[in-house]
């Protein structure tokens, strides 16, 4: 297969080395500076699930989508920050010459309505959606670690596609050590990150702490069950479901397993406040805020935490 990486950020990096792994040729389009480290050093990944150097001459990384090849992408992997995805689907349709006839895009960022920019230009059949529970962090511009992982990857399609077009994709990421499945369901299991994610990346952000420790604090744990309270309201008023019916079900499984599995990580917010860089709230806890205000909802807890992550955002 051929595969475009688009965003050599930590994940990025972590995800073209395991297909360059598995056998399949990958490209990556990134910062100039990220660029000239994979094409003079390679790609290399360390952590929980061992170590993965790719050399050189492996890889190619370009920083402009017009110096790319019309070399009829199997894959295109949306690995940018969701604030670009406006601008990068823009110029992807500008470029569809790069993708092959049945060619897909695979959006691999947090949160929810990431697709919508994407479905201007292109029909649903061509983009599918990932959702990732382990956590990645860039020590250098080609160098990732994986730090922490509680469930495999999943691959599956909004609109009711057929899956079985992304299955190889799937099957490469796994065979390279990446756990990595499809699913029929991936509404679901994108509701249930949205509540793992939106209950603990801003809250930790804020308070500059890693997920177990807002898990140790009776006051934090309090502020954590009311985000479930409302994330629930929201997401049920919209229509949408996930794997637990109830808040009190899904707080069984996030005290009980999601949150103890990955005690130690420090969510991308509190990473990108820390760079002073511009988070992804708007696609976690700004999703919460426009779907509750579209169903009449009041969601205080949510709204103040997006409105304090806003608040930081504006001093960088």
């Amino acid at each position: 297969m051929k595969i475009l990486v688009i965003g050599a950020g930590a994940l990025g990096n972590a995800i073209g080395a395991y297909l360059t792994k598995s056998g399949h040729r990958v490209d990556f389009l990134a910062t100039p500076a990220t660029k000239a480290a994979i094409n003079a050093d390679g790609v290399h990944l360390s952590g929980l699930f061992g170590n993965i150097d790719i050399e050189a001459a492996a890889v190619t990384a370009y920083d402009d989508f017009a110096a790319l090849l019309s070399d009829k992408y199997d894959f295109v992997l949306i690995c940018v920050k969701t604030l670009s995805n406006q601008q990068i689907a823009a110029k992807l349709d500008n470029r569809s010459d790069i993708l092959s006839a049945d060619g897909k895009i695979v959006i691999m960022q947090n949160g929810l309505g990431n697709d919508r920019p994407y479905r201007q230009y292109f029909p649903d059949q061509q983009i599918y959606s990932a959702r990732i529970i382990t956590g990645f962090k860039r020590s250098a511009p080609n160098r990732s670690e994986v730090t922490v992982h509680t469930s495999p990857l999943l691959l599956g399609s909004l609109f009711g596609c057929d899956v079985s077009p992304i299955a190889p994709l799937a099957a490469a990421i796994d065979a390279a050590g990446l756990p990595c499945n499809t699913s029929d369901e991936i509404s679901k299991v994108l509701w249930a990150k949205m509540l793992y994610s939106c209950t603990l990346n801003p809250l930790g952000a804020i308070l500059r702490v890693n997920y177990g420790k807002l898990g140790d604090n009776p006051y934090t744990v309090a502020i954590m069950d009311a985000l479930i309270d409302e994330i629930y309201a929201v997401m049920q008023a919209s229509g949408q479901d996930t794997f637990w019916h109830t808040p009190d079900q899904y707080r069984a499984a996030f005290y009980g397993k999601a949150l103890p599995d990955t005690y130690h990580h420090r969510s991308s917010t509190l990473q990108d406040i820390e760079n002073r860089r511009k988070t992804e709230i708007d696609t976690l806890t700004g999703y919460i805020l426009t779907e509750a205000a579209a169903n009449h909802i009041a969601v205080p807890y949510n709204e103040m935490l997006y409105r304090m992550i806003k608040a930081i955002e504006a001093d960088f």
